[in-house]
């Protein structure tokens, strides 16, 4: 049979007989691997069990070394070291001495334990005390935390909260609602990496103040190819490097952090490359909460050599397992990296499939194994007939385990609006579906530049879809009669997949063949696929099977082992027999270094920044009437004319060909405020939130009478301010009487008292010969003759007026061009009321 007649006949099966047939290929594929693990092991396991047995990282790269250029890994280092110990007598650290033909270290006394930290939110994080004393810090906790839920019914009925937050940023819109901030029910992400980790725990405050609670902190990219743990590395490129001392500052930072916001906050990271079982243990140790381990991952696209990656990810995964860690996949790369991401994905599914099979084997239960999920595209497709079958197919094949719902990105540009449309609807999938994870993007995807400010607009405006979206699935059914023949196909298609992967030879032959990331909807086959050979790639010739002797002391290991001796007391289960804390060992690029003296200025002195401490980094949006070439330049000029240095252009919208282009530029300016020059009081009139000065106005009856003066037929301004379309004062429970234009002084004041007015509005436009201050002073004049003065408050108002130029000419205030209703509302409350209502804003 053809594969086209193959996949008729797959899709004539009922979905349920599909769903059988492709777990049942999956178990078939991934046992041969299992089994392989278990009868193998690497220089990265062996360093995993070194650490378990409370060496250090450096012990350990040093006797594995050794052990690997001797050819004596198929024993074990344990076993080394024991047979060592047994012949002279001595234990174990005494036997690695002799091995090495070192000498011992001194012993050192225990660290003392971490003194504790208080930070205020009114005050920044206090780095320097963060990064001290952290060889006595220890984690408070282990394992991944799931949001509290919260039926919450007031003043609105929510269906999919969580607990609300002890201090938080609320949206921007919850002024009108009286602050309100209620947090969705699943765990919010934020992903974080500047290349200097003291820098990110700032961020890493920020994004949890506004509602995240899982931060993924993306490792430097060159970190999959080091062979052994990191003590002090350099500043990392695309990422951060991990090290013990950057989790133990993490961690420590969430600590408070957790405690100013009042919810537990997951620390994330990436259990992936040529050291991946002792990061798994270093994970563990440190309190990390979840991490991606897919061996997949490894061998398509940072070329390590297959079967290591597979023998090492068992092991990375019985640790994580133990230490209760939820484990992501990297299947969501396949999308990020093929042609046309929409026709991977049948083999979405089958690597997913591979890696959850992988991972129970290894002893994770299902419920802390998460599907790294993507919808595949974006417009102009039509998404969401393409995403939302996906969707439902995946959730349908993979029931009972976690999803972790992340945005697009390979089709993210650097333009903020479209990323947040794009943002929108990525979320609405998740809500019609489900997610227990909502990951976030923002322009930094494309820009490469992680700022501050999109990496937290991006939470806000996860929160804000997931929020609005609430209780969807009760109010919208999906069709699931109509989208029946489009989910019937994509698994077809992936049960057909996972048979000729079979058929070729299993995991390994599928490789070499080109079976992944192929731009071609299976079984059609593009040929622009990744191939890695079994014997190829990064690390290949460095697993060994292990001997009868094999033996591993420890916690949590995969595979055989002599007896499978009980572990006698590991790091993983007695935290005394963790190993001395090493600090940073590179001594021309370390956190202290990092931290010059214009970073540590901050106390004097305020610079702009995006990425760093002080970078100088700043965003200048403008129109051109210019595109092409020409506009380029131009715009790059008009950065230079204003300063800044190292100009880019991030974004560019062509507006129309002929008319122009809008650009954002990111530059570099060198100029600092300092803090003693600035003058403690407010630089411009902060008006508070619109609800709080309805609610001061609310409790008086405020009326007000308004007219244009003179020989002057204008009254739009008039009308904005008052009307309560426009969020005038009417807006603002304040009674209102516009008595037209043209109006004289003597009928303004005669309207005010008939009505019972307390205030009197006088629209002033025309100004030739001074006209508007004459009609002002009148006013003043005519209701001081009137002895109307002390009982009426008097306002001016039009383009040339200023307040200070109305109070010259005797009213209490004037306001100008631009004006708005909250203006005179917050003017009017202050002077009916006595005191001004308090500025509550983010609150």
């Amino acid at each position: 049979m053809t594969p086209e007649e193959r996949l008729r006949e797959l899709k004539n099966q009922p979905l349920q007989h599909l769903k059988e047939r492709f777990w049942a290929h999956t178990r078939k594929i991934v046992e041969p691997l299992s089994e392989l693990a278990a009868t193998h092991t690497t220089p990265s396991i062996e360093r995993s069990v070194l650490l378990r047995m409370g060496f250090s990282s450096l012990d350990a790269q040093a006797l594995v070394s050794w052990t690997v250029e001797r050819g004596l890994l198929q024993d074990g280092v344990a076993r080394l070291l024991q047979d060592r110990a047994d012949s002279l007598g001595c234990n174990p650290r005494e036997a690695l001495s002799a091995l090495l033909e070192t000498p011992l270290e001194p012993s050192r006394p225990p660290a003392v334990p971490c003194p504790s930290l208080e930070i205020s939110p009114e005050e920044p994080l206090p780095i320097d005390a963060l990064l001290q004393d952290l060889a006595g810090y220890r984690p408070r906790r282990r394992g991944w935390t799931r949001r509290e839920s919260l039926d919450r019914r007031a003043p609105f009925r929510y269906e999919e909260t969580s607990k609300d937050l002890n201090a938080s940023i609320a949206l921007q819109a919850a002024e009108y609602f009286g602050g309100l901030d209620p947090q969705p029910d699943c765990v919010i992400t934020s992903e974080i990496a500047s290349g200097r980790f003291e820098d990110d725990l700032r961020r890493m405050r920020m994004a949890a103040w506004h509602g995240a609670d899982h931060i993924m902190v993306i490792r430097t990219l060159g970190q999959s190819h080091i062979d052994g743990l990191l003590e002090g590395t350099p500043e990392g490129i695309g990422g951060v490097p991990i090290t013990r001392k950057q989790l133990r500052a993490t961690r420590r930072t969430l600590d408070l952090v957790e405690d100013e916001v009042g919810r537990p906050i997951n620390l994330h990271s990436y259990v992936s490359g040529l050291a991946s079982s002792e990061m798994a243990v270093m994970f563990a140790e440190e309190g990390v909460s979840g991490a991606h381990q897919d061996c997949q991952y490894n061998i398509l696209y940072r070329n390590i050599n297959p079967v290591r990656s597979v023998v090492d990810a068992f092991e990375a995964k019985k640790v994580l397992a133990l230490a209760d860690i939820l484990q992501l996949d990297g299947a969501h790369n396949a999308n990020s990296t093929a042609l046309q991401a929409w026709n991977v994905r049948p083999e979405l599914l089958l690597q997913h499939a591979l890696n959850c099979a992988m991972s129970e084997i290894a002893g994770m239960a299902r419920e802390r194994i998460a599907l790294s999920t993507v919808p595949p595209t974006a417009p102009p497709a039509p998404k969401l007939a393409l995403d939302l079958p996906y969707a439902v197919a995946l959730r349908y094949l993979f029931e009972g385990y976690m999803f972790r719902a992340q945005q697009n990105t390979r089709y993210s540009t650097t333009n903020l609006h479209e990323a947040t449309v794009l943002h929108s609807l990525d979320t609405l999938i998740s809500r019609l579906t489900s997610a227990d994870i909502q990951s976030t993007i923002s322009p930094d995807e494309a820009r490469c530049i992680p700022w501050h400010y999109t990496s937290v607009q991006a939470v806000a405006a996860t929160k804000q879809n997931l929020i609005g979206l609430d209780g969807l699935r009760k109010l919208v059914s999906l069709n699931q009669e109509a989208m029946r023949p489009e989910v019937t196909d994509l698994i077809a298609r992936a049960v057909l997949m996972l048979e000729d992967a079979l058929s070729a030879g299993g995991y390994f032959s599928a490789l070499e063949q080109g079976f992944f990331v192929d731009s071609g909807l299976y079984p059609n086959r593009e040929g622009d696929a990744i191939c890695r050979s079994r014997d190829g790639g990064v690390g290949a010739n460095t697993v060994v099977p292990r001997s009868e002797r094999y033996i591993a002391p420890v916690c949590a290991h995969y595979g055989q082992s002599v007896e499978n001796p009980p572990c006698p007391g590991c790091t993983l289960c007695d935290e005394r027999r963790l190993p001395h804390y090493v600090d940073e060992l590179d001594e021309t690029d370390n956190v202290s270094l990092r931290r010059p003296q214009r970073e540590r200025a901050g106390d004097s002195e305020i610079r702009p920044e995006a990425e760093h401490r002080g970078d100088g980094r700043v965003t200048v949006s403008m129109f051109l009437p210019a595109n092409g070439p020409t506009g380029d330049s131009a715009a790059l000029r008009f950065a230079e004319q204003m300063h800044l240095e190292e100009p880019q252009i991030v974004d560019r919208v062509v507006l129309h060909p002929g008319e122009g282009t809008q650009y954002e530029i990111v530059g570099r300016t060198t100029g600092a405020v300092i803090r003693s020059e600035l003058s403690t009081a407010s630089v411009s009139a902060a008006v508070p939130p619109a609800e709080s000065i309805r609610a001061a106005l609310s409790r008086i009856d405020v009326r007000v009478v308004g007219g244009t003066l003179g020989n002057d037929e204008h009254s739009v301004g008039m009308q904005e301010v008052m009307n309560i379309k426009h969020c005038g004062l009417e807006w603002f429970g304040v009674r209102c009487i516009n008595i037209g234009s043209s109006i004289s002084v003597e009928r303004l004041l005669d309207e005010a008292v008939e009505r019972g007015a307390q205030a009197v509005l006088a629209s002033v436009i025309v100004s030739h010969g001074k006209v508007h201050e004459l009609m002002m002073r009148k006013l003043n004049d005519v209701a001081v003759e009137r002895g109307l003065r002390k009982s009426l408050i008097l306002i001016g108002g039009g383009p040339q007026v200023t307040n200070q130029l109305a109070q010259d000419c005797g009213l209490d205030a004037g306001f100008g061009r631009g004006t708005e209703g909250i203006d005179v509302a917050y003017f009017l409350a202050g002077r009916l009321i006595g005191t001004a209502p308090e500025n509550t804003h983010c609150q």
